[in-house]
């Protein structure tokens, strides 16, 4: 016999003897009446607790569902050039951003479609980061799109200007102050998702090189 089982034989013959008790003393009626005068209000309450659980267990889905572990969000990256301002999802490696100038000024990238992205591209060939940054959205949510763009869909070889310590921060998607371990794991991550080799961007791990050499000097 397990503890369980005997805690339970236990309670079960203690609760008898109660009852034992208040039946020979003559208690065990006005117990009774106290149970009755209870029942209404017990009809009552087991609805709005059932609904409680249901209202909890909705919720506890929704968490998953979402994978809300806390309210600080995933890790994310961020790649502001004149035209656009990219955030990069580490964990899922998913990309969008908004159009900061241009015919599509104001707009997410999520909604435009492939037509307008290409309109979109031609007006970022006058800036060798927007260009590669918009090229690399279009490669991972538009494969083929080469095929549609008149412009032969060449990436510019000017990587843009040198990093700054405040955007190579915003690359690896750390706090200014990062530790050398935060920088290095980082960037790891971030390898792991953008390498062309695991069909990310060229210009994107470029960056992200560039990001990790400025902050540590290597």
């Amino acid at each position: 016999m397990t503890s369980k089982q005997f805690s339970r034989i236990y309670l079960a013959t203690l609760a008898g003897l109660v009852l034992l008790f208040l039946g020979v003393t003559g208690r065990l009626h006005p117990l009774f009446a106290v149970l009755g005068a209870l029942l209404p209000f017990v009809a009552r309450i087991i609805p709005l607790l059932t609904r409680g659980m249901q209202a909890f267990g909705l919720f506890q889905q929704f968490r998953n569902l979402t994978g809300a572990q806390s309210s600080t969000g995933p890790d994310q990256s961020e790649i502001k050039t004149r035209f656009l301002h990219v955030t990069l999802v580490h964990d899922s490696g998913m990309m969008d951003g908004k159009v900061l100038e241009g015919s599509m000024g104001g707009s997410m990238l999520a909604n435009l479609n492939l037509q307008q992205l290409l309109v979109l591209l031609d007006e970022c060939r006058v800036d060798a980061d927007s260009l590669n940054v918009l090229q690399a959205y279009l490669d991972r949510e538009h494969k083929g799109w080469r095929g549609s763009d008149n412009g032969g869909g060449t990436s510019s070889s000017d990587s843009g200007g040198e990093l700054t310590k405040e955007q190579a921060y915003e690359v690896l998607g750390l706090m200014d102050g990062a530790s050398k371990e935060e920088i290095v794991d980082a960037h790891r991550k971030l390898m792991q998702r953008m390498h062309p080799d695991r069909g990310g961007s060229t210009y994107l791990a470029a960056r992200i090189n560039e990001a990790r050499k400025r902050l540590l000097g290597k």
